[in-house]
């Protein structure tokens, strides 16, 4: 297999692996089950105070449903906070999402979360044509396994990431650039590298490295995309390109790195015009081959950063 095949098999094989151990450890069935259990609690269904509109009720009714399988009460979600999560999943309604509105709803944190996810849970019953139990589960696994796919994809960008991290700290301590008693006295407040010349490394989100001269002066910027799917390629173009407008408009002269793992032909007809990308290594390169990896910390180091002992 060609290298890039190679990292992909190990890649969606981690992804299978992750995916068997969520789906092993789900306890969506039992949350399904407690659910329905909550019918026993005297719980008083005040419907259109707690967003379930009359389709909606009628649409439970017809199914089959009692009210706590598929409605949230407030009740019941402080007696048992777990079911907080089978009435979102439910709902089909991503925890960011989620987190979203709740950001701009200034209702009672958990009534408000119940009239929010019954006003979904209604909506979609009283659309769909047939609802069963097996259906509610297969629609909690549907949500689950889009949000396990997300977990996923940010484990790779991390992983790379922190990777990178580890190979420019590995060259900055090897050729003597650290002042070892700044960078030391940066634990647990900033996670960053402070030279002997004054300048400083950071290592964050957005950019993911970003280094400045001892003035503060924006110097580079490096941004990390480690999936190696070709379909999300431009995407992830794209979300480099609004990190490094922002780096230029800071500093013109700040020079942008993108250091992704596949580059289609897409993205490098794209390339051509991109003004705000000024130099591209491919990462699984840098990663994998000692030359490629000698040449990228040789051109950051010596020429952009200007550090040398």
């Amino acid at each position: 297999m060609s290298e890039l095949a190679t990292e992909l098999y190990s890649r969606y094989l981690s992804r299978a692996e992750l995916f068997w151990k969520y789906v092993k450890d789900a306890r969506f069935a039992q949350l399904q089950h407690m659910a329905r259990k909550t019918a026993w609690m005297k719980l008083d269904w005040d419907w259109s105070a707690l967003g379930i509109t009359v389709a909606g009720r009628t649409a439970a009714e017809t199914f089959g449903f009692v009210p706590a399988e598929v409605f949230a009460h407030p009740d019941a979600v402080q007696a048992e906070p777990e079911l907080l999560e089978y009435y979102r999943l439910i709902a089909c309604l991503p925890k960011k999402g989620l987190a979203q509105i709740k950001s701009a709803n200034k209702q009672d944190r958990v009534r408000g979360i119940c009239i929010l996810l019954n006003g979904f849970v209604s909506k979609l019953l009283s659309s769909s044509g047939k609802v069963s139990r097996e259906i509610l589960l297969r629609t909690v696994y549907a949500e689950a396994g889009s949000e396990w796919q997300g977990t996923w994809v940010n484990n790779i960008g991390k992983l790379s990431a922190r990777e990178l991290e580890r190979i420019l700290t590995a060259y900055a301590q090897s050729h003597g650039l650290l002042d070892e008693t700044a960078t030391h006295a940066l634990t647990g407040t900033e996670n960053a590298l402070v030279f002997k010349s004054g300048g400083k490394m950071r290592f964050g989100a957005e950019p993911d490295v970003e280094y400045r001269d001892k003035k503060n002066g924006l110097v580079c910027v490096i941004e990390v995309k480690g999936s190696a799917d070709k379909a999300g390629a431009q995407t992830r173009l794209g979300e480099t390109k609004k990190s490094f407008t922002k780096a230029k408009l800071e500093n013109p002269r700040c020079v942008t790195i993108f250091l992704p793992s596949v580059v289609t032909t897409a993205v490098t007809k794209q390339l051509k015009t991109e003004r705000d990308i000024d130099k591209i290594y491919n990462l699984l390169d840098i990663f994998k081959s000692p030359a490629a990896q000698k040449e990228f910390l040789t051109e950051l180091f010596m020429f952009i950063l200007r550090e040398q002992r």
